[in-house]
């Protein structure tokens, strides 16, 4: 008896702590919120997009990818075409350097990644705090985490193309990371280098591999939307400007460069780190591989089942309900609900009908849109009373 009670307690002290933290997140971003609302308006509010903002950054690394293959040479070897050396790294010294606005392309592609990097993480952080990722959600937030991880992915395969010595290195280490690995190492390496050794098909691989897996991104962003009625896939065209006037800003006032060209004879022991996508490599070289391996794979499998792991201490979702007594079968909570929680299905006999709403109790996340969107008081949160909700935002009102 003793045993269970002290149980109930810790399980209640974890309660009060994770929901205290997420009370408090949430006023903090609630508050950084309104000052940019005061700034520039909700309507031109970014954290109101933070879903799209990724997206958007995507269509710009996706053109301006386009441009830079244009002119790259996926190749190491030293071979030469009247007199001159054309090779990955000459290829993108050729970009930079020649090419009208190559250095100001090469600039975006590279920004355009962190941003979207820094911006998935935003995404996530208020969706967890809003807690928008667990029931019929947490498809959305499964294939978040495989977007991130894919995009950390591409990114570092990025560096590779460049092909300084910085390329080089982070290639040796690549390789001895999946060495490491058992069984499954060895092919693991040979389908990284396309062979045994580091040659000119190893480049067309790491360009094959950037290519390739950039447009699986569309497919998994596919299913990131598939159970969302109306997504918000893209901030307005003033918040796009402003975002091409940050990366422009970032682009001339911090020039991207590379350093010297890799020599395959030669071994680089220091490098620049990216921590938007290089900071894996910083980590692998602070502990021993086999340690790496279990953070990194541990970090992942937490990251994807973190709407599991706190079922226990979020808060309960109680679906909403419907009140059929009132319903009409107008339709509007169905047309307005983002999660296709709520169904139309044929009234009973006898009712002046045609269509009742009904909950579709596994999808519902208990998000209130669907009241709202009634207009004769016919569905109900049952957490939330229209008489409490309806104080609460005359107090807020008035606050106002």
């Amino acid at each position: 008896m003793t045993s269970s009670v002290q149980n109930e307690s810790n399980d209640n002290w974890l309660k009060q702590g994770y929901n205290h933290f997420i009370d408090i997140a949430n006023k903090i971003t609630l508050a950084i919120e309104d000052g940019i609302n005061i700034a520039v308006t909700s309507k031109y509010n970014p954290l109101y997009y933070h879903g799209a903002l990724p997206q958007f950054y995507l269509w710009v690394l996706f053109l301006s990818g386009l441009l830079l293959f244009a002119y790259y040479v996926p190749t190491i070897d030293n071979a030469y075409l009247s007199n001159r050396l054309i090779n990955a790294w000459t290829s993108v010294q050729y970009i930079t350097n020649s090419i009208p606005f190559g250095g100001v392309i090469r600039g975006i592609h590279r920004y355009a990644g962190d941003a979207m990097v820094l911006f998935i993480f935003l995404h996530a952080i208020r969706v967890w705090f809003t807690d928008r990722y667990r029931q019929y959600r947490w498809i959305q937030w499964v294939s978040g985490v495989v977007l991130l991880l894919m995009v950390l992915f591409i990114g570092q395969t990025g560096y590779y193309l460049v092909w300084d010595e910085r390329s080089l290195l982070l290639t040796r280490m690549t390789v001895s990371a999946l060495e490491a690995l058992p069984i499954i190492g060895a092919p693991l390496k040979a389908w990284f280098l396309n062979g045994d050794t580091i040659t000119n098909l190893t480049l067309s691989n790491f360009l094959f591999i950037h290519i390739g897996l950039s447009f699986a991104l569309l497919f998994v962003l596919w299913l990131h939307y598939v159970r969302m009625t109306r997504p918000v896939i893209t901030p307005p065209p003033a918040v796009n400007f402003v975002l091409v006037g940050i990366l422009l800003l970032a682009v001339f006032l911090v020039p991207i460069t590379s350093g010297k060209m890799a020599d395959l004879n030669s071994q680089p022991n220091t490098y620049e780190v990216d921590w938007f996508f290089l900071f894996n490599y910083w980590l692998m070289s602070h502990m021993s591989l086999a340690v790496f391996w279990v953070s990194m794979t541990a970090a992942a499998v937490i990251a994807t089942i973190l709407p599991w792991l706190v079922k226990n201490v979020s808060p309960p979702v109680i679906p909403a309900e419907v009140v059929i007594s009132k319903c009409t079968g107008c339709s509007l909570c169905y047309r307005d609900c983002p999660y296709q929680a709520i169904e139309m299905v044929p009234a009973p006999a006898g009712s002046r009908f045609k269509l009742l709403a009904t909950v579709n109790i596994p999808r519902c996340s208990s998000c209130g849109i669907c009241v709202g969107a009634c207009a004769f008081d016919a569905i109900d949160l049952p957490q939330l009373p229209d008489a409490n909700v309806l104080s609460e935002i005359k107090t807020f009102a008035e606050a106002k």
